[in-house]
């Protein structure tokens, strides 16, 4: 369920997306709602990638991984060892 909300933006960034908006046949409303949903979905997704590249990189300094170790283990899995 939709409810009313105020959000504060510049004229020219409201201007701007009032002008994509008519452009694609939605209500400004609309366009913001979108562009705010996928804003959120790409920040969750950047976090997600960051995990996990913090979670590699914990995992590969326990084992004792340096840098120059991975070259080589890349090639150890592709020979399927």
């Amino acid at each position: 369920m939709a409810t009313d909300n105020n959000l504060r933006v510049s004229d020219e960034l409201r201007a701007q997306a009032a002008e994509i908006a008519e452009r694609q046949g939605r209500t400004t409303d609309e366009f913001a709602a979108e562009a705010l949903a996928q804003y959120i979905e790409t920040q969750k997704i950047a976090q997600d990638l960051s995990d996990l590249a913090s979670w590699g990189a914990r995992h590969a300094r326990e084992r004792g991984f340096k840098p120059s170790d991975v070259e080589h283990a890349i090639a150890d899995v592709r020979r399927g060892r």
